[in-house]
């Protein structure tokens, strides 16, 4: 397996392209992704398929995305173009585009199926971009993962727009202003995903007794808003002042443990108070189901990510190959107070691993054994040669 990674930080499209087509020269690739800056948006679309001539690959995929990761530096709020490439012997990549039609008229598995091109029993794995502003990503998510239990689902959202239509996804030689484009791998390559939520626990675990909708009315029979005061009553100065700049609730995403840890909850966002009692939050909630406050800063968000990707590195058999990486357009410079924080940070792990990616409105991830879109998460996936795994 060979996979390669450059990124340009040339103002002029034609010069950046140019800069990252020579990552890939000789190389024939059977992948490659391409993000850019929105500040190519104009000239990208009679580009792609330039660099879908010169460079030859099999496949392609891509975005405009509000910020560029490249192989040793991320790039915000400035040009930049980056290129990863990959040559991968024996893996079958087949891409597809899904659109809100499609979605909405699609009435069996069979719809699916045959859109996709593949069948469940070849257990692939998927990259998917969508545009956020023209598609239910999260209803295309919960359907992948129905019809292809088991598989692991990476990528982002498009970020270079701020309303419909702005964004540009890439297929092969196509740039679309709409959809999601995805490509499918299936044979000798292992994608292992690295999730990095960047919170902690603060109190502990409440099971939900009394909901509605987006609504927590009661934790264990209290109400909700008399529980979080306790906790935060109950908190160490340091968390009381984080939980006084955010609230986020994590969600056990599998009740069937019977101990919770770090990657067993969904972080979601509390929105607000409702009724002097309820807590509102950006995602769906039901009795019976199990939550914890969080809390999130630099420092948490640096010891979860670095934790959780040595492990996984320390698990692959051979080490990875190359990797993408989709992280949160809240994070970067701002979050972290210096450039370059998450890309420096995988780089210490995975030496000599190629990484290229960008700065997305919504991570696509896996936690526990369903895949949702993350905010202000850090999403990475691996790749490495499977052929002998066996």
């Amino acid at each position: 397996m060979n996979i390669r990674a450059t990124i340009s930080t040339n103002s002029d499209t034609e010069a950046a392209v140019d800069e990252v087509c020579q990552g890939a020269v000789g190389m024939a690739p059977d992948l490659v992704l391409l993000f850019a800056s929105h500040h190519h948006a104009e000239e990208i679309e009679s580009l792609v398929p330039v660099l879908w001539e010169r460079i030859g690959p099999r496949n392609l995929i891509g975005c405009l995305a509000d910020g560029v990761i490249g192989p040793s530096h991320e790039v915000e709020r400035a040009p930049a173009m980056a290129l990863w490439a990959a040559k991968m012997p024996g893996v079958r990549v087949l891409p597809f585009i899904l659109d809100q039609q499609d979605i909405e008229r699609f009435e069996s598995s069979e719809d699916w199926l045959d859109r996709i091109g593949i069948a469940p029993g070849e257990k692939p794995g998927f990259l998917v971009l969508p545009e956020p502003f023209s598609i239910d990503a999260e209803r295309c998510l919960e359907r992948l993962d129905e019809l292809f239990p088991g598989c692991t689902i990476v990528g982002g959202l498009a970020s270079g727009g701020t309303g419909p239509r702005q964004n540009r996804i890439f297929l092969d030689d196509q740039v679309l202003r709409q959809g999601l484009a995805g490509v499918s791998l299936c044979g000798p390559v292992s994608i292992c995903p690295v999730v990095s939520q960047g919170c902690r626990p603060v109190g502990e675990p409440f099971v939900v007794t009394k909901a509605e909708q987006y609504v927590i009315q009661e934790l264990r029979g209290k109400p909700a808003m008399e529980v979080l005061r306790d906790v935060f009553s109950n908190a160490d100065p340091a968390d009381r002042a984080l939980m006084q700049k955010g609230i986020h609730v994590g969600r056990v995403v599998d009740e069937r443990l019977h101990n919770f840890g770090r990657g067993d909850f969904l972080i979601r966002n509390l929105m607000g108070v409702v009724g002097e009692t309820g807590l509102a939050i950006n995602s769906l909630v039901r009795p019976g189901q199990t939550i914890q406050f969080h809390v999130r800063d630099s420092k948490t968000a640096t010891e979860e990510m670095r934790s959780l990707l040595a492990g996984t590195v320390a698990g692959m058999t051979p080490p990875p190959a190359g990797g993408l990486l989709f992280t949160c357009n809240g994070r970067g410079a701002g979050m972290f107070g210096a450039p370059d924080h998450d890309i420096r940070l995988v780089n210490s792990v995975t030496k000599g691993c190629p990484i290229a990616g960008f700065f997305a409105q919504g991570e696509i991830g896996p936690i526990g054994h369903k895949t949702f879109i993350h905010g202000f998460s850090s999403s990475l996936v691996l790749f490495h040669d499977a052929s002998n795994s066996e």
